[in-house]
């Protein structure tokens, strides 16, 4: 009994240690779930700190300087500037022009610009309503869009001095002028000596080439040229004291080839040609009644007539010209005298009237051209010669740029498109005239 009881404070004092030890205050096993909901609570702060720090913010607004908002009278060539745009995080700006008829315009016109100004360098058309706008960006391409302005491009740039008083061939009427190989050109026509086949050509309008006295083709007046296949047309007129349908190409306006004597159209003057759907057209004019026949040819050999009676009066000493992928008629003289009616076909045998009665006064031997988007009626004769300048969008309505240009008032002048200005070459006011005109 005695040996027993050292053995069980033996055991006493083993369990009563071991109690001590458990409720120590030293280190204990961790708790993994514990740990890992805390790690993963200060991953997320620390993410959420970083894209703080990180966040792109896009430049701050900025406000257009000029072209101003509500401007009108401004030039052709305008100068667009803004105020610089500062990017919060020190990005470098960059901004995008936005140019068009749209209230809202989507059309990017100059892009990545660096500088905080852009001149236009191809020409605005004149009195059209723009609207513009910028749009800045940084290297994040975060953007920010300016306000948009409206403004009114001037009207018709009319100036007092001719290019040329007298150039160098004779004065004279119904002769034809075209653009061709970057130079103006004016071919045959009818001066006091009577018809001419001399053909001459200008790089600037007041220095004049002589590039044949005598083309192959006979002297002539009230005839037609165009550019076709890169080649300079003559096509029929009036000459050797009668009507003609013979048809002629040059390379170089000086050596001439016969397409045709005789095409399959009646021999006529005082009527239209132009080149639409890549064929040579003949519209109307006079073979001692007046027409309003249209035939076609590829190749200025072989014609096709599109129609031997299109809904127009027969008609001479009218003007026709592509606008809008179609063809166009205006005015000229019928039956019953000078007209002011306008019509357009999309094939040549269907035709369109878009107005019987145009605001400019019945006319003919006027000229029409297409400059800057527009159809332009200049001068002609209606019982009186005339200059007035009109120009229409779309053939029916129509606005007078001015009632008296400062040329002479005149008819069976020529017109062109020409370095970006519209041009008057010779004509009729009383006198055989020899003076070159432009305007922008």
């Amino acid at each position: 009994m005695k040996n027993l009881i050292p053995i069980f404070a033996i055991f006493l004092f083993s369990t009563m240690l071991l109690c001590s030890c458990s409720n120590d205050d030293g280190p204990s096993t961790p708790d993994p779930v514990a740990e890992e909901e805390t790690t993963e609570e200060e991953a997320t702060e620390e993410e959420e700190e970083e894209e703080e720090e990180l966040a792109n913010n896009a430049p701050e607004p900025f406000n257009l300087i000029g072209v101003t908002d509500g401007a009108v009278g401004v030039d052709v060539y305008p100068t667009f500037s803004w105020q610089a745009a500062t990017d919060p995080d020190d990005d470098a700006v960059s901004y995008d022009l936005y140019l068009g008829l749209a209230e809202d315009p989507t059309e990017v016109y100059a892009e990545n610009l660096s500088d905080t100004r852009f001149e236009v360098i191809n020409r605005l058309n004149t009195y059209d309503t723009y609207y513009w706008k910028v749009v800045a960006k940084d290297t994040e391409n975060a953007t920010i869009n300016s306000e948009t302005n409206e403004f009114t491009i001037r009207g018709l740039n009319l100036p007092t001095e001719p290019v040329s008083s007298e150039a160098a061939f004779s004065g004279r009427s119904r002769h034809t002028s075209v653009v061709f190989d970057d130079k103006l050109w004016v071919i045959g026509g009818y001066d006091s000596s009577g018809p001419k086949n001399d053909v001459w050509f200008s790089t600037d309008g007041n220095t004049w080439t002589e590039a044949t006295a005598n083309a192959p083709f006979s002297p002539r007046y009230a005839h037609t040229s165009v550019i076709f296949d890169n080649k300079l047309w003559v096509i029929g007129g009036r000459a050797d004291g009668g009507r003609k349908n013979d048809v002629w190409f040059s390379t170089d306006g000086n050596t001439w080839t016969e397409a045709t004597a005789n095409a399959p159209f009646s021999p006529r003057y005082a009527h239209t040609s132009v080149i639409f759907d890549n064929k040579l057209w003949v519209i109307g004019g006079y073979d001692s009644n007046n027409k309003n026949d249209v035939w076609f040819s590829t190749d200025g050999h072989t014609w096709t007539e599109a129609t031997a009676n299109a809904p127009f009066s027969p008609r001479e000493s009218h003007t026709s010209v592509i606008f809008d992928n179609k063809l166009w008629v205006i005015g000229g003289y019928d039956s019953s005298g000078p007209k002011n009616d306008v019509w357009f076909s999309t094939d040549g045998h269907t035709w369109t009237e878009a107005t019987a009665s145009a605001p400019f006064s019945p006319r003919y031997a006027h000229t029409s051209v297409i400059f800057d988007n527009k159809l332009w009626v200049v001068g002609g004769f209606d019982g009186s010669r005339k200059n007035d300048v009109w120009f229409s969008t779309d053939g029916h309505t129509w606005t007078e740029a001015t009632a008296n240009a400062p040329f002479s008032p005149r008819n069976a002048h020529t017109s062109a498109i020409f370095d970006n200005e519209l041009w008057v070459i010779g004509g009729y006011d009383g006198n055989l005239k020899n003076d070159i005109w432009a305007f922008d």
